[in-house]
């Protein structure tokens, strides 16, 4: 099986970053595999970070079909760890030391499926990224969305994708070429989409200027992303304070189908805001990502403004 070298991707929460696969390598006396990979930013150009994901020997036993999608799972291991906020180019880790992310059978297992507008925002976000910001083909700017690694991120099929390529390239967002109509999810970004992110309008990216505002979150739409501790330039920007957060998280828990889920998340957040300005909150941090993580394309967009909550402790 050939390996992957290197992958831009990019993340519902509006990271996106270059992923160069390493090596594979024993656990060191564990029953396992290590992948080892560098993980350099894009967004705000903060360096490389050196990562590594343990899968134990007995989660390789279980998955049948691991040879087949491990490239795809490892490099969504990835994404999530950004997205549930155990992982940022914030992270601290000494030189020529990795740091450890677990990668088990669950990561193997169907995702929630996003709601369109999250994939539509990971549409405009991952079309600026790859088709002009960071193009990884070099002068070719069209982005096939329909892959694999995306489906599994997303938890989506190819015609989720479509519709909502279809929605974007009518407003004006996405173009297609005559070189691609027999590949009619491989796209690429308008002046309008470039100058909207840019803009910071209705998409999460990372202001280069700004004034540092404290537990102050700035929230767009439904299924909004969160700009924690800058300004932002977006219009329809409505701010929000901490209470206000959970009010909006609690909104996205009550959406859940799931009962058992929807009422054990929803009691994980009356414990974590009650946890406020304690010592108890990173446990209580912990306890939510845990019972939520399965559904992290819901809570991805809030996971900044608790991680700031986090380090206010």
């Amino acid at each position: 099986m050939a390996e992957q070298s290197n992958k831009i991707l990019v993340t519902i929460g509006g990271e996106c970053f270059d992923a160069k696969y390493e090596a594979v390598g024993h656990a060191d006396g564990r029953d396992g595999e290590l992948y080892y990979f560098k993980l350099r930013d894009l967004i705000k150009d903060i360096g490389v970070r050196s990562v590594l994901l343990f899968r134990s020997g007995t989660d390789r036993v279980l998955i049948k079909d691991y040879d087949a999608r491990v490239e795809t799972v490892r490099l969504n291991v990835l994404r999530r760890a950004f997205d549930s906020g155990s992982f940022s180019f914030d992270t601290t880790i000494p030189p020529h030391r990795y740091h450890e992310l677990p990668m088990g059978a669950t990561d193997f297992l169907p995702q929630k499926k996003a709601s369109d507008d999250v994939i539509r925002r990971f549409i405009k976000f991952g079309a600026y990224c790859l088709g002009f910001k960071h193009c990884p083909n070099g002068s070719n700017l069209f982005v096939d969305f329909d892959c694999a690694e995306d489906l599994d991120y997303l938890g989506a099929k190819s015609e989720d994708i479509g519709r909502n390529v279809r929605l974007l390239a009518e407003e004006g967002y996405l173009r297609h070429s005559s070189a691609t109509f027999g590949y009619p999810l491989r796209v690429s970004p308008t002046a309008k989409l470039i100058r909207e992110v840019e803009n910071g309008d209705d998409l999460k990216v990372s202001p280069s200027i700004g004034a540092n505002v404290t537990n102050i979150y700035h929230l767009y739409g439904a299924n909004p992303r969160v700009n924690s501790q800058s300004t932002d330039n977006s219009v329809n920007i409505a701010t929000v304070s901490g209470d206000q957060l959970f009010v909006h998280l609690r909104e996205e828990a009550r959406s859940i189908s799931n009962e058992t889920d929807r009422d054990n998340i929803l009691a994980r957040l009356d414990g974590l805001e009650k946890a406020q300005g304690s010592s108890g909150f990173a446990s209580a941090y912990q306890g939510f990502i845990a019972s939520a993580a399965q559904y992290m394309t819901v809570f991805g967009p809030f996971i900044p403004a608790l991680t700031q909550m986090l380090s206010g402790n």
